[in-house]
């Protein structure tokens, strides 16, 4: 499924106060599910009648949206009004110059867009959608990272999953085959952008068993660098991996990694291994058992933990 940006498109004629406006339900969405007009006004330095007439422009583009039936006027962000604030605010930083409306990557959780820099180079823009779009996995995201939080809104979701990314990027891009962080704002993560292909996306007969067999084993050997550094994937898949025009890997989406000190992370590591091994053996039928493979990595847990 594509997605549109709808920020791109209402970016051009967006206003200074436009932006204020945005900050101020963002901001004061910690403290209500609906923003009162009065309080978006105040925070925006203008009038209710200015502050009630850019809100039913920024409403026409999607950018926020209104309720009226809860005894006052009120509005909320829409994950649109999010990407308006984060490129704006990538923007300002001079990390962006441009983004292009054209998708490289849409999941469940994400969409990947390609960016320009003001050097002209071009970076992967990735957008999480984790609770924006995606409210039915928040659950195992709330479990597994948020555990200290009481109440949490989809704006703190997003934000802090494409912080917890940046953070794992940015330890693991030294040591092993992942994307180069370059920067965060909300729920946007920059990167370097690389040519290449989710192994999902391709086909059975895309590889040779011979070819698939080699792919694993440079998965594999990266995957174990990560494992002795102390950090678990948590989530590795088919559609976690990317082959790369060279020919090499790089592992990808972070956002739910652990660090070996947690006790689950040991049963972590075994499922993210079965659920390889399982996608090469079905899609390639490369044959390689859990019980060849699992004690390095197993090794390499208890090492990562002083053991």
């Amino acid at each position: 499924m594509v997605s549109k940006l709808l920020a791109l498109e209402a970016y051009p004629s967006l206003r200074d106060l436009d932006f204020r406006i945005l900050r101020g339900v963002e901001l004061n969405m910690r403290h209500h599910k609906w923003v009162p007009l009065e309080n978006i006004a105040g925070f925006a330095r203008v009038d209710v009648e200015t502050a009630s007439f850019r809100l039913g422009k920024l409403d026409n583009m999607s950018l926020v949206r209104r309720r009226s039936d809860i005894g006052y006027i009120g509005y909320q962000l829409t994950i649109h009004g999010y990407d308006a604030l984060a490129i704006r605010a990538l923007s300002k930083k001079g990390v962006i110059e441009a983004i292009s409306t054209a998708q490289i990557g849409v999941g469940k959780d994400a969409d990947v867009y390609v960016g320009v820099t003001p050097s002209g180079d071009e970076v992967a823009v990735k957008f999480n959608r984790i609770g924006g779009r995606t409210a039915s996995r928040k659950a195992g995201y709330h479990g597994r990272v948020f555990q200290d939080k009481h109440h949490t809104s989809w704006l703190y979701v997003s934000r802090l999953i494409a912080k917890r990314e940046h953070e794992a990027l940015t330890l693991l891009s030294p040591i092993a085959r992942v994307p180069r962080p370059i920067a965060w704002n909300r729920h946007v993560v920059v990167m370097e952008f690389i040519n290449g292909t989710e192994l999902a996306d391709l086909r059975d007969t895309d590889l040779t068993r011979e070819e698939a067999d080699e792919i694993l084993s440079k998965v594999l050997d990266e995957y174990l660098k990560i494992v002795h550094f102390g950090i678990v994937h948590s989530d590795m898949s088919e559609f976690n991996v990317v082959l790369t025009d060279e020919g090499e890997v790089l592992i990808i989406d972070w956002a739910q990694y652990v660090t070996t000190d947690k006790p689950e992370s040991y049963e972590l590591l075994r499922r993210d291994l079965t659920v390889l091994l399982n996608a090469f053996r079905r899609k390639w039928r490369v044959e390689r058992e859990f019980e060849e493979v699992w004690p390095a990595f197993e090794e390499a847990w208890h090492e990562s933990r002083g053991e």
